[in-house]
């Protein structure tokens, strides 16, 4: 049964990755660093799609943080996004950094014994969390953002004034 379950939520990783990338393909340098137009009210951002990015990349990281301290007996890491490096402001850059920030994930959860991926533990704001709901929350969280993708690159080219 672990087998099964591992590699039906790796191939779900995996395949809401790839889904994400595909909307990342043949975005221009322009598309992937304008912010969206309109008035940003207070607590709200608009992220280019680099910034979406860096979300999803980071979300990873985060996700197997919780799961590597859950199944460690270990206080949960707080939600601390870094900001992004500089460096890493193009479409090509972005798209090796996802891949490396999936892989240590995909890593981890294969590593992990049927036991450890339905063990509840408390989450955020008292949540009961499994490593199992962890990692489909994932990919569906990585979807979501797809759609998001999508109508960023839609947008308009900005005006030059």
């Amino acid at each position: 049964m672990r087998v099964a379950l591992i590699d039906d939520l790796t191939a779900d990783l995996e395949a809401a990755r790839t889904a994400f990338l595909a909307a990342l393909d043949g975005v221009t340098q322009e598309q992937f660093v304008r912010r969206p137009p309109g008035d940003v009210g207070d607590g709200e951002e608009r992220w280019p799609i680099r910034d979406v990015c860096w979300h999803v990349g980071q979300y990873d990281d985060l996700q197997r943080r919780v799961i590597l301290a859950a199944s460690e007996g270990r206080a949960l890491p707080a939600n601390d996004p870094t900001h992004r490096p500089a460096y890493l402001n193009t479409p090509d850059l972005l798209r090796e950094w996802l891949a490396q920030s999936r892989r240590t994930l995909v890593v981890l959860a294969t590593r992990l014994d049927e036991d450890t991926l339905n063990r509840e533990f408390e989450g955020a704001a008292g949540r009961t969390m499994t490593a199992r709901g962890i990692l489909k929350w994932v990919a569906q969280h990585e979807r979501n953002h797809i759609a998001q993708v999508e109508t960023l690159r839609a947008l308009p080219p900005t005006e030059e004034r």
